[in-house]
């Protein structure tokens, strides 16, 4: 992977590689910004669809902008982790088309790049990629040979429509000790063909099949790409649970998505909380 793909991508927000980068340079400033952050479509399979994605020099040099699309994926935490175009299998790469492929900017100008999307017929599922773009120059030190850098891209996501096949499973379940009180943490996979926004809950109950507490379980976005992994946590204040045996179910949804649960048996002993046991 090349350095520069991987420095590219902020895990604030899992689209944040949109968001302002700026390199100071002895006063100046090199700062790029793009817009719109997010570009999230539905094309027919053989059908196309064309985006202008607005560019902007922020900074008090001139700059040199160049396009080039990355593939995308999440890691289990939400962050995005870009790769060379083409090595994902849900790579949107070989659908796009940029033109300009470079532009250059004035202090303060901005410009329009005209980003094209051809779906191939029998195309079936979702398609990923970042549109990164990159400006650099060099340092203003006769010799230097010093080159800086900023990126900033646009994420898409992409689905055929008619074809999205949304399926996932609980990948693993636990309960851990935590200060008073128990930590809950599920990873959900995606087993189809299409990306979706999860969102869970954890249901506690004693052996009595009592509900003791229901807790909902935070993923940030909840966006989870085909054949990636999705960490869910929560925690359930138990202060006041005595030792013993208790269930924990867990459920997500999301729009096109059933019958995503699963359930384990965890202990709670004398003096601590949470020693899981699998069912």
């Amino acid at each position: 992977m090349r350095p520069w793909i991987r420095s590219q991508l902020k895990p604030a927000v899992w689209v944040a590689c949109a968001a302002l980068a700026c390199t100071p340079i002895w006063g100046e400033t090199i700062a790029l910004s793009v817009s719109p952050p997010l570009i999230e479509e539905s094309l027919a399979a053989g059908g196309d669809r064309t985006f202008r994605v607005t560019l902007t020099n922020d900074g008090d040099r001139t700059l040199r902008a160049k396009a080039e699309m990355a593939d995308l994926v999440l890691n289990v935490s939400g962050e995005p982790v870009p790769r060379e175009p083409g090595s994902d299998p849900w790579s949107l790469a070989p659908w796009v088309r940029v033109d300009p492929a470079e532009v250059e900017l004035r202090p303060g100008e901005r410009r329009q790049v005209q980003c094209r999307i051809r779906a191939p017929r029998g195309a079936a599922g979702g398609r990923y990629g970042a549109l990164l773009f990159t400006a650099d120059r060099e340092a203003p030190l006769a010799g230097s040979g010093l080159r800086f850098q900023t990126r900033t891209g646009v994420v898409f996501l992409v689905t055929i429509a008619r074809t999205e096949r949304r399926q996932a499973e609980v990948a693993a379940l636990q309960a851990r000790p935590a200060e008073g009180g128990v930590a809950l943490e599920a990873v959900v996979r995606n087993t189809g063909n299409a990306h979706f926004r999860a969102q869970g809950e954890a249901v506690v109950k004693d052996t009595r099949d009592r509900v003791l507490a229901r807790v909902r379980l935070e993923g940030g976005t909840g966006t989870v790409l085909p054949g990636g992994e999705r960490r869910f946590a929560g925690r359930w204040e138990a202060t006041r649970a005595e030792p013993g045996r208790y269930r924990l179910q867990v459920r997500f949804r999301a729009p096109g998505l059933r019958g995503v649960e699963r359930e384990t048996e965890f202990t709670l002993p004398e003096g601590e909380h949470g020693q899981v046991e699998p069912k």
